[in-house]
């Protein structure tokens, strides 16, 4: 149903008010007059200024009524007017207004950067702003706007990268708000650009350096493998290999020569254990222990065990507040490895004759100090050592951190930290 207009309402009054007077005007003056011929000639003739008057005074009640109710819409509107304004001003977004009558838009100031112009409403709008998307995006945010014009939705967020007024491009998260008619036509719409250039420049930046750090950890852990794969050749060559052969070589001969059994066959024999032994240490070694079956304490002495066999060194082994059921067997395996990996360091270069390894468990904070009276080293020439940086790798996994110190001739201690609360990424756990 169609508004009247105050000045419309204020006929249809005056209009109403008029047919009445006519129609009972005359009624209600014989009424008065009373049959009496000479006051009814009196009343008629003052009948037309007693209606002028009274639809004078009618007409002016209605007035100051209507007038007062625009002059609250008036006020209204300016204050409206000017909170937008002010919200216009604070905002950080890029603000439109989108009349779709008019095809015309009003922008505020930030958003001038994207659609510049010299006059408020922008004519054109739409034709406007399309011009100022990236052309990879025009068919995309096209499809999107025309797809929100023939459903029932109210709103839409998209992102895409606008020209602002330096010709750069910019990528920007638009988002908008459609009000319709009880029909369902779209009349306006309200709209925020907001702009997330800086955001996804960092983005990535970030992802670039996660890619790279991964691509250089695999690298380590590559050269890690190859390097481990080399030293388990080079014992079963070295050892394993030079045992059996000479072994092989007893047992041709004592093939060959039956009265050399007597004194060949022990030899024969020893060489065989020695083989099994070395064999055995090889692979306690590689194999990981099995933490359900024995604790970290046992795991590590074990390992020293079989340091020792070939290169011999005092070692003693700390523990303080140490809770081994908070740690994870992740955990457990992580800090194993890290002493295996300096364990096997001081034994091909470090020379030392005692090792000290303590573990402390302080929160959840977990420190790890191995040290040693060997040779010692400078840290900057040693931080590219594979070794050293396989432990790091390892460290990085749960966001750990290591320090090392160490200097020519005065030992080395390394310290390294972790938190047992922060889960380890899944794709390094599956590389480590």
């Amino acid at each position: 149903m169609p508004t009247i207009s105050p000045s419309g309402k204020l006929a249809l009054v005056y209009l109403s008010v008029s047919v009445l007077w006519i129609l009972v005007g005359d009624s209600i003056a014989l009424r008065i007059s009373g049959q009496n011929a000479e006051m009814l000639d009196r009343i008629q003739a003052s009948k037309g200024i007693f209606f002028v008057l009274a639809s004078a005074a009618l007409i002016y009640f209605l007035g100051e009524r209507f007038n007062r109710n625009l002059e609250s819409s008036f006020q209204l509107n300016e204050k409206l007017e000017r909170k937008f304004k002010a919200l216009n001003e604070a905002a950080r977004e890029g603000i439109l207004d989108y009349d779709f009558q008019t095809d015309s838009a009003l922008v505020n100031e930030k958003m001038q950067f994207f659609v510049p112009c010299t006059d408020q409403p922008i004519p054109n709008f739409w034709v406007t702003y399309r011009s100022r998307i990236h052309p990879e995006d025009v068919g995309r945010i096209s499809e999107g706007y025309r797809t929100l014009l023939v459903s029932n939705r109210i709103s839409w967020q998209t992102e895409l990268r606008l020209r602002g007024e330096d010709d750069k491009y910019y990528t920007v998260i638009f988002s908008s708000f459609l009000i319709r008619q009880s029909s369902g036509k779209p009349v306006r719409l309200i709209g925020a650009v907001q702009d997330v250039s800086e955001l996804r420049n960092l983005q990535i930046e970030h992802y670039k350096q996660q890619l790279k750090y991964k691509r250089a950890m695999t690298r380590t852990i590559i050269k890690a493998q190859e390097n481990e794969r080399n030293r388990w050749a080079g014992e079963l060559h070295d050892n394993v290999c030079q045992l059996l052969s000479v072994a092989k070589m007893y047992l041709m001969d004592m093939a060959r020569f039956p009265e050399h059994r007597e004194n060949l066959l022990p030899e024969t024999t020893q060489l065989i254990t020695d083989s099994i032994t070395e064999i055995r240490q090889l692979s306690a070694s590689i194999q990981s222990p099995v933490f359900s079956k024995m604790s970290l304490a046992t795991a590590v002495q074990n390992l020293v065990a079989n340091i020792n066999r070939v290169s011999s060194f005092e070692f003693e082994w700390k523990e303080k507040g140490l809770k081994e059921g908070v740690l994870e067997n992740e955990h457990k395996l992580m800090i194993y490895r890290i002493i295996q990996e300096q364990l096997n360091n001081i034994t091909k270069y470090a020379s030392a004759t005692k090792v000290a390894v303590q573990l402390r468990f302080e929160g959840n904070l977990v420190t790890l100090e191995i040290t040693d009276n060997g040779k010692g080293f400078d840290p900057a020439d040693a931080k590219s050592g594979v070794g050293l940086r396989n432990m790091q790798s390892r460290l990085l996994a749960y966001q750990g951190t290591m320090d090392i110190h160490s200097a020519p001739g005065k030992g080395c201690r390394i310290r390294a930290q972790f938190a047992t609360n922060l889960e380890k990424p899944q794709d390094l756990a599956m590389a480590l």
